[in-house]
């Protein structure tokens, strides 16, 4: 390879992720708005950013399980406590629910100080659900998206399987 194949190559690389990191920025989806909030209040960034963008795309074109659209994003080993912040992310969650989500679980354990919630929302004729767990270590903003009948098929075949 000459050294301007090897530079051309380079740049359309570069090109294609300043394209993904910029599709991320712009979409203003609930997901991207509570990690960018956990990010900017907690002052943490986000675990395995590269491989779970990966992970999402696979799914994206696998459609494993039903699943059409995985977004997570994984806070390890982080300094995720404070009683105002925890109230701040409660509002934030809580206003997803002007977007159309509806709450199914919202625990707080004061004992641990782990707040989780998990919200589904129908979209055509499949679900999303946003799940938020943040621990005083650790913080999890997952967001999928389901084909229900796909998800069904895709259990029962394991559960035959397993048998």
């Amino acid at each position: 390879m000459t050294t301007a194949s090897v530079n051309r190559a380079a740049s359309l690389l570069l090109i294609i992720f300043g394209f993904f990191a910029l599709a991320e920025n712009l979409s203003a989806d609930d997901f991207g708005r509570i990690v960018r909030h956990i990010e900017a209040e907690y002052h943490v960034h986000r675990n395995y950013r590269f491989l779970m963008s990966f992970a999402g795309v696979v799914v994206k074109y696998k459609h494993v399980g039903g699943v059409k659209v995985f977004k997570i994003a994984i806070f390890e080993d982080q300094h995720l406590s404070g009683p105002e912040l925890d109230n701040q992310l409660d509002e934030l969650v809580q206003r997803a629910g002007s977007s159309g989500w509806q709450p199914l679980v919202r625990s707080f354990s004061r004992r641990s100080g782990e707040h989780t919630y998990i919200y589904a929302k129908a979209d055509g004729n499949d679900m999303k659900l946003l799940l938020v767990s943040v621990e005083p270590d650790e913080a999890v903003v997952m967001q999928v998206k389901i084909d229900p009948e796909k998800l069904s098929d895709f259990i029962k075949e394991r559960e035959h399987r397993g048998r």
